[in-house]
């Protein structure tokens, strides 16, 4: 493909911003979720002026257009006063971006819900689309805008950003492709495609906590053979708790059944895509808890992205904070959450864990787990 088609193609391209933007610690950053606790630092003036443009612009070339035109010398005296009266304490301040939006909220997400408690500098913004340099004047920013002097870098800078999160395409501009449609790719989890998403996360977590899996180990829900799957080589006996009789389950009954194991007889426990299944699950914590030696571990993990199974029963979806719930009475424990937007989309979906990359897979974000897993402590 020469240089031609592919700026034809790249031209085609609309985009919209998507980004709640504050000051912390100094830094002009976004933030990604409702704690702040993922958040990108927007280092570069090019950034802010390039969000603001695609505001109001939504084609990558009448966005660049606009990015040649830009001339901070014609910022407005009346603009920059009316950013020096908000602007006193921008850690107080959330700033809305997106389609023909530029917001300002001193009450967080509840002031940009409430039309009383936020001042709304889009139409200002479309006649000066300045607004953000001027309420960032005076931040730590590296002044690049200069730098970029070509469609090919503008273009760059902006798939960078689409990278980032900071730009989406633009309403109904979508390209839904396979994804768009009434059944999943594959209707069992992935498994005719490859591996599971969630038994990706699955063998990630096994291979963090491998060693800690010592003594007396019982597995609920699970076979024999996993010792070996598991590759739990420390494990100097291993049992498997099941409500129905298989082969390699060693004692069949119900976990919420105290009796079924003796008190304080074992030093490991693995429940692995089991409590989702139980119908009163803290009574399931509960009894591993009582079967365990003082100093011994449980190892779990559920689901928090996935379709219905029924095995024979699906109750429960534990999200983080439920499974520190679940597991209050240990003396310790420490979660283990892995998900993001894409992983949720291919979980339910029935993508397989090939079909991504090892950084899809990966990349952490706190609001989209597909499996969490908790490592606790007696």
């Amino acid at each position: 493909m020469d240089q031609v088609e592919l700026r034809k193609i790249i031209m085609k391209k609309f985009y919209v911003p998507s980004a709640l933007l504050t000051v912390k610690d100094s830094q002009v950053v976004a933030i990604f979720d409702t704690n702040r606790n993922k958040t990108q630092i927007i280092a570069n003036k090019s950034w802010l002026i390039i969000l603001e443009i695609f505001i109001h612009e939504q084609s990558l070339e009448a966005a660049y257009q606009r990015f040649q035109q830009m001339d901070s010398s014609l910022i407005s005296e009346h603009l920059l006063n009316q950013c020096k009266r908000i602007r006193y304490d921008l850690e107080e301040l959330l700033i809305l971006l997106a389609h023909k939006t530029l917001k300002i909220s001193k009450q967080g997400l509840s002031g940009l819900m409430s039309a009383d408690q936020h001042s709304n500098f889009s139409a200002i913004s479309q006649e000066n689309p300045y607004v953000l340099l001027c309420l960032f004047d005076q931040e730590n920013l590296i002044a690049d805008e200069q730098k970029i002097n070509t469609f090919e870098d503008f273009s760059q800078t902006v798939e960078y950003l689409e990278t980032l999160g900071l730009l989406s395409p633009a309403v109904n501009t979508l390209d839904w492709g396979d994804l768009k449609r009434r059944f999943p790719i594959c209707h069992k989890f992935g498994f005719t495609r490859g591996t599971p998403v969630d038994r990706y996360y699955l063998d990630k977590f096994i291979s963090e906590i491998r060693h800690q899996v010592v003594g007396s180990v019982l597995e609920i829900g699970g076979v024999l053979l996993n010792k070996e799957i598991y590759q739990l080589s420390v494990a100097t006996e291993y049992q498997t708790l099941d409500l129905v009789s298989r082969p390699g389950v060693t004692v069949v009954g119900d976990a919420h059944d105290s009796t079924i194991i003796m008190p304080e007889s074992l030093d490991t426990v693995l429940v692995f895509n089991v409590l989702e299944h139980c119908h009163n699950p803290w009574v399931v914590v509960q009894n591993i808890y009582s079967w365990l030696r003082v100093g011994g571990k449980c190892f779990c993990m559920v689901p928090s992205a996935q379709k219905l199974h029924s095995l024979p029963k699906d109750y429960w979806r534990p999200l983080p904070d439920g499974m520190k719930q679940l597991f209050q009475d240990f003396s310790e424990s420490n979660l283990h959450i892995y998900g993001n937007p894409l992983t949720v989309l291919a979980s339910f979906m029935g993508v397989a864990a090939e079909e991504l990359s090892p950084q899809d897979l990966d990349d952490f974000h706190p609001d989209y787990p597909v499996a969490t897993c908790i490592a606790a402590l007696k």
